[in-house]
């Protein structure tokens, strides 16, 4: 994970612990909202749209809106200043202000003076006007906005680029970067002891969030006082609570890492471009991984229930709940969504009557499931079955022998807690006080479960990047297919076992015809990501999906599988990338992980140049049906919403390849996420079915 700059690490004391702050400006002294208007066409510093402003929304005098920008450490916006023309980027985020019903298009904005015209105002649509300053005009105003672009290593809050918010009892100093207003490394929860549940933070006092918070303990370090979020937002009311009318939907994100590593400073999960482009507040947590977040027992007495990481973020979720308005946010539409060990969360989430009223959609991408647990219907542990773990681990650290066992893990260093958890596979347990069932998400039975919309696909080839032989050596992720395959050499390499079945039986079934021509080990090496890509997340998926809207337990579901994909720089082989000499309309395997960068509209962020001339649109499109769903619980954006804002590459896409359709059992359909994508049919549903994970393999669970 690539850090801050020594030189901001060094300028920013205790990452968003209580402390003494630099004077920033408070949103409340300004008697305004703030809206930083920025074109964000997701091309980050390489755009033509150069175009921004800050808008302090509330009508002021000339000299009060002047002193407005000077707090903000910024001057009037000029239209004449390199780069700044009207067209280049405020004509869209004006007329979107105007599409929200905030301003008419004949609002007229302060903008600087030139020699011979003191006081000068500019239209929606961009004509610029020479008022008469005697008298005294109440105006909106126009500021610039000089912050730079944040990437993956760097970001500057430097003392004129912060702002103070206050959620009523805390005040919390971020900063804005060229695409928002960031809040990094924000407590949301009390220092939580060992084994025990979080509670939401709820002091008084003051804090910064200018960088990162520690991340939880894990391969590369961490602490166990690691419960902060970071927070984006394009927005920020002019006062707690704020007007809730004006408020934007939330996008709570859980990273994925398989419960054991990341974090929400992940270099690809950064949220401020969704945030921008998408008119949303975007929140990202840290949650205590592996033996910390998920070590269970029914050993009686000891309290150590398990489920602490998944506690954790549904503490997060009340501290959004109390205080997200603060930052903009509308805590009555919150989005929870997460790739991988996140979208198994956001299914747990949606299951668990301890998140009830909490959030109010799900997009989980990439879920895990099928052969990958010891029950192809069952998705989670007991406490008893989690107790062998727990055995073992005692016997790991030396604990077994200690006069008092549980007392010795609770308080052994954790770094040596840490080297003993090397081998196991973390997830949530049924402990009957966060989650009641035994599965993920109870897609048949009366079980509780959140009436909620979704958002729920998988990529083509997600299983390739496990099972390539560069992944070999790669000891991080607990869901590497080289834990679960017998390897027998030779061209049979690929083959083994997997829990309850051996897929070396697949090598010869009719519905699975191994490729002709070329290397036969790769031709092996093809079959064997296929079946383990259905075997581990996309029949599951694809009965998931099937069930929900069979038996009708939430309102609208909505299927893709992404055939389009953009390998994140910490997480990829060369499997998963187009030739070296080709591009992107190419064939190669779309793996686990490929669509964070997309969905989040940080590929330049994450300094993933565009290798032909669709990924940034295609970024652009996903980001719009993301940010679509978080605003209308509907993946595909509003006509003239995308006129106001001068989206015209989504606009061209969805007039070109309709309407994604929800999900119909009768004839189940999902959205092909590609340039140029399309409504089909459910892939692999024969070979689903031959693997005994059929469309109703679930229907029992």
């Amino acid at each position: 994970m690539a850090s801050k700059s020594l030189a901001l690490l060094s300028a920013v004391c205790c990452l968003g612990h209580v402390t003494s702050v630099q004077a920033a400006p408070e949103v409340s002294s300004l008697q305004s909202a703030l809206t930083i208007l920025r074109d964000s066409d997701l091309w980050e510093r390489h755009t033509t749209r150069t175009a921004s402003a800050i808008l302090v929304e509330a009508a002021k005098t000339l000299a009060n809106g002047q002193a407005a920008c000077a707090a903000l450490s910024e001057a009037l916006w000029a239209p004449e200043a390199q780069g700044q023309a009207f067209s280049a980027g405020l004509n869209n985020t004006l007329s979107y202000q105007q599409y929200l019903g905030k301003f008419s298009k004949n609002e007229l904005y302060w903008i600087a003076p030139v020699a011979t015209k003191p006081c000068r105002a500019i239209s929606g649509t961009g004509e610029i006007k020479t008022l008469d300053c005697s008298r005294q005009y109440r105006l909106p105003t126009l500021c610039t906005h000089s912050a730079p672009f944040s990437n993956m290593t760097t970001s500057n809050p430097a003392p004129q680029y912060q702002i103070t918010v206050n959620t009523g009892k805390h005040k919390i100093t971020g900063f804005r970067d060229a695409a928002g207003f960031r809040f990094d490394g924000v407590r949301y929860a009390n220092p939580a002891q060992r084994f025990q549940h979080s509670t939401v933070f709820d002091n008084t006092g003051s804090s910064n969030a200018l960088a990162f918070g520690d991340m939880c303990v894990q391969g590369g370090g961490g602490s166990e006082d690691c419960l902060f979020l970071n927070i984006a937002t394009p927005y920020l009311p002019p006062a707690f609570p704020g007007h809730s009318k004006d408020l934007k939907p939330v996008m709570f994100i859980i990273h994925g890492g398989g419960y054991t590593h990341n974090s929400g400073n992940m270099v690809n999960y950064d949220g401020v471009n969704l945030a921008s482009r998408g008119d949303v507040v975007v929140v990202k947590l840290n949650y205590r991984l592996g033996v910390f977040g998920f070590l269970a027992t029914d050993t009686s007495g000891s309290g150590i229930t398990g489920n602490f990481g998944f506690g954790d973020m549904i503490t997060a979720l009340k501290w959004v709940s109390s205080n997200i308005a603060a930052f903009g946010g509308d805590p009555r539409r919150v989005t929870i969504g997460g790739e991988s060990a996140g979208a198994m969360s956001t299914l747990s989430l949606i299951s668990s009557k301890a998140a009830k009223g909490l959030f109010h959609a799900g997009i989980v991408e990439s879920q895990v499931g099928g052969y990958s647990t010891d029950s192809v219907l069952k998705s989670r542990q007991t406490l008893s079955e989690a107790n062998v773990v727990f055995q073992n681990l005692l016997v790991d650290t030396g604990c077994q022998s200690a006069a008092d066992p549980v007392d010795c893990i609770k308080t052994i260093p954790a770094a040596d807690l840490f080297a003993a958890d090397k081998s196991v596979t973390w997830a949530v347990v049924k402990d009957d006080i966060l989650l009641r069932s035994t599965n993920t998400l109870p897609v048949a039975s009366r079980e509780y479960i959140a009436d909620v919309p979704i958002i729920m696909g998988v990529n083509r080839d997600e299983w390739a990047i496990f099972t390539s032989p560069e992944f070999s050596g790669y000891s991080g992720d607990p869901f590497s297919a080289y834990e679960y395959l017998d390897f027998s050499g030779g061209e049979q390499a690929v083959f083994g076992k997997i829990h309850e079945r051996n897929i070396t039986d697949f090598a010869s079934h009719p519905a699975f015809p191994l490729y002709t021509g070329g290397d036969p080990a790769y031709a092996a090496f093809n079959l064997t990501v296929r079946v383990l890509t259905n075997a581990f997340s996309r029949c599951k998926t694809w009965s998931d999906a099937y069930l929900l809207a069979k038996n009708r337990r939430l309102p609208k579901v909505f299927l893709y599988e992404a055939h389009r994909t953009y390998q994140p720089t910490l997480f990829n082989v060369a499997e998963c990338h187009p030739p070296a000499t080709g591009s992107p309309s190419d064939e190669y395997f779309k793996c686990h992980s490929g669509m964070v960068d997309t969905a989040l509209g940080a590929l330049i962020w994450s300094d993933l140049m565009p290798r032909d001339a669709q990924d940034i649109p295609f970024s652009q499109l996903i980001v719009d049906y993301w940010s679509s769903f978080a605003w209308n619980h509907e993946p595909n954006p509003k006509k003239k919403y995308l006129e106001a804002r001068g989206y015209w590459n989504t606009l061209g896409q969805v007039k070109k390849t309709g309407e994604w359709e929800s999900l119909k059992w009768r004839n189940p359909t999902m959205r092909v996420l590609q340039w140029d994508g399309y409504e089909s049919g459910l892939s692999e549903v024969e070979q689903c079915s031959a693997m005994d994970l059929g469309l109703t393999y679930r229907e029992s669970a």
